[in-house]
């Protein structure tokens, strides 16, 4: 047990790589992967919100908090690696299937594991991480330099692009929550975390994805319209990239972090979501 949260703090293995996450409650599995600059603990309130009627897992990603830091960009790849990395934390809970929630990075890892192992995944939920064709596309448009201006860092500056933890921690508004991620980013490796930016986003120009597999988990994706890191317009059409019911919403005013930002809100959304056998949403009558 965590001592400070009451939450479990277990492990599961992906091969050599050893991903620590915490865990609360009992009922049906959701998994909820973090993203850049956060860590498992980082969904705090959602897990609190929720672990009365599902069994709630949160991973630190590898290179983050408490899990392994392979050294080398390579071992950040979405596929397999990110990918595998999810179907290890089933595996450690003796789980075939789960409800996906992903923010950021951990939005388009889930995105990728709903469109290549589509069996593990029974709900999927996105936030503030558009389909990754949108996404390249969206980086692809120059109109959209400022929003993208920070990856282009990450990549050719290395861990000298880096604010300190405290900096990269200022984004969230409570002080104990704030605390604790500074303390988690101090136990992360800088050029691990920038490893997801140089394994998996093209330097110079960005192509077009070609053909992929629809998702076929009803999917709901939530976003704030005044993200300073992902433009609105990329959301635009992700219901074409879903072969199931989907539902896109825009949070007037919120900005990237909004499972902090719109907390109780986030939370009730997932909950309906994931409430609902995914076979009831096929029926469209």
């Amino acid at each position: 047990m965590t001592s400070e949260t009451g939450f479990e703090s277990r492990f599961a293995s992906n091969g050599n790589v050893k991903l620590h996450y915490i865990a609360a409650g009992s009922g049906p599995p959701i998994v909820f992967l973090h993203g850049f600059p956060d860590h498992g603990l980082g969904w705090r309130r959602q897990i609190q919100a929720l672990s009365s009627k599902f069994r709630v897992l949160a991973p630190d990603l590898r290179g983050f908090g408490s899990s392994d830091k392979p050294r080398g960009h390579a071992h950040y790849a979405l596929l397999p690696n990110l990918v595998q990395d999810v179907l290890a934390i089933l595996v450690a809970e003796q789980l075939s299937q789960a409800s996906i929630v992903g923010h950021d990075w951990g939005g388009t890892i889930a995105w990728w594991l709903a469109m290549r192992v589509p069996s593990a995944v029974r709900h999927l939920i996105i936030l503030s991480s558009p389909h990754p064709r949108n996404y390249l596309r969206a980086m692809a448009d120059s109109g959209n330099a400022g929003y993208f201006g920070y990856v282009r860092r990450f990549q050719e500056a290395g861990a000298a692009a880096l604010p300190t933890p405290e900096e990269l921690a200022a984004w969230v508004p409570d002080v104990d929550d704030r605390q604790a991620l500074a303390a988690s980013l101090r136990r992360s490796d800088p050029e691990a975390m920038l490893g997801y930016y140089r394994a998996n986003v093209p330097l110079g120009r960005v192509p077009d994805i070609g053909p992929l597999p629809l998702v076929r988990a009803p999917t709901l994706v939530l976003f704030g319209t005044d993200d300073p890191y992902v433009p609105a317009s990329a959301f635009d059409g992700t219901f074409r990239e879903i072969d199931n019911v989907s539902a896109t919403v825009a949070l007037p005013g919120a900005g990237h972090f909004i499972h902090h930002q719109a907390a109780g809100f986030v939370s009730r959304e997932i909950e309906a979501w994931v409430s609902r056998p995914p076979s009831s949403f096929r029926g469209l009558g």
